[in-house]
């Protein structure tokens, strides 16, 4: 029994010297930028707090701190009546979802402020937004108003950043919607400066 006990301590003992990288589909992602929930799933392969036969993984996240010391343009605080400052944090869910749609019609679309991003509208408070590649328009994410900005015609969206075969979803409000590209390139680095190999 006491060789078993050291056995089993000896193993967690090595385990434990790994425990700074949690292990995901080829990508070995630091703790540090790990949410709570991800690092309580207590497994490699998914975050249980999602369907795992949806191939949903785990989730990174970022303060407005961090983003804004390696993208210069990114407001980590904005002003807020009531409580002094709101704080932009970027969380992204990686996965192998990826939403495809195409344009009901391409010649219905608007042009939005970001450039070769067009908008469809669904209703007056929200729209999908898809990135013109080429002469075709690829899925980008999708907006909703969202209360900010000048006269209160801010809006977020949900965006969906392919990179090699995994999908990040994740928020970017009005403040930062205008440097996504640079937001981007920012996860990119990330997930590429992750991978295990």
């Amino acid at each position: 029994m006491i060789k078993f006990l050291a056995i089993l301590f000896f193993t967690l003992f090595l385990a434990g010297c790994n425990e700074d990288k949690f292990s995901w589909q080829g990508y070995c992602l630091p703790n540090v930028q790990l949410t709570p929930a991800t690092l309580a799933s207590g497994s490699s392969n998914s975050d249980e707090n999602f369907d795992s036969a949806t191939h949903y993984g785990p989730t990174l996240f970022f303060s407005g701190e961090t983003v804004a010391k390696e993208v210069s343009a990114f407001k980590a605080f904005t002003p807020d009546p009531l409580f002094g400052k709101y704080q932009h944090n970027i969380q992204v869910n990686l996965s192998h979802n990826e939403i495809t749609l195409n344009p009901t019609n391409t010649n219905e679309l608007r042009a939005s402020e970001l450039a070769g991003i067009y908008f469809e509208d669904l209703s007056e408070y929200n729209w999908d937004a898809y990135q013109k590649v080429g002469s075709n328009y690829e899925f980008w994410g999708s907006c909703m108003l969202d209360g900010s900005g000048e006269q209160n015609k801010g809006y977020s969206c949900l965006r969906q950043l392919k990179v090699n075969n995994t999908v990040l979803s994740f928020d970017l409000d009005y403040v930062n919607i205008h440097i996504h590209e640079q937001v981007d390139e920012f996860l990119v680095e990330k997930l590429n400066n992750w991978r295990c190999d």
